[in-house]
């Protein structure tokens, strides 16, 4: 025997998500939803104030800027930095950015075990190294900066230096 849907519990359910449709609908067409955006001009300000302070330490680095979607808004590698490096600076500002942390707070975590090393599985493009810094707008994950080639602690300076670029610029 076959089962026969009803047409009246059929065009009830349709009836209920149509209704669900429409109020989801009113609710938020008046409503604007604003979000902070990193800008490819904010992420070219951030790595100028990362080189400088590179530079003034002679540190041979790559600093990668990425947005919220983990694509690269900006890279720029020192000519004499190693050339693994670009590809460090990514993952480093990749996984800071989808972590929304530090990647030397992660990498703390993974060594005592309150983060399971199982972490540096979840995407090809994590990196569980010191570098990496998320970049917050307004108290919002907009993107993450990654920086390879020093030592741990001093890819995270030149990538704090960077984003003061972000403070200056709002006042």
């Amino acid at each position: 025997m076959s089962k026969v849907s009803s047409p009246v519990c059929d065009h009830t359910a349709h009836s209920v998500i149509t209704d669900n449709i429409l109020a989801l609908k009113q609710n938020t067409e008046h409503s604007i939803i604003s979000v902070p955006i990193l800008t490819g001009a904010m992420a070219h300000s951030i790595i100028n104030a990362a080189v400088i302070e590179a530079n003034k330490n002679h540190f041979k680095v790559s600093i990668t800027i990425v947005d919220r979607s983990g694509q690269t808004l900006a890279v720029l590698r020192d000519h004499q930095a190693g050339v693994h490096t670009i590809r460090s600076s990514y993952k480093k500002a990749y996984t800071a950015n989808s972590q929304k942390r530090e990647t030397a707070v992660i990498a703390q975590g993974v060594k005592d075990g309150s983060i399971g090393a199982d972490i540096r599985y979840l995407d090809e493009n994590m990196l569980i190294l010191a570098g990496g810094v998320p970049i917050y707008i307004d108290g919002v994950v907009v993107g993450g900066i990654g920086v390879g080639g020093a030592h741990g602690n001093e890819d995270v300076q030149i990538a704090k230096a960077g984003l003061k670029a972000l403070l200056v610029s709002k006042l």
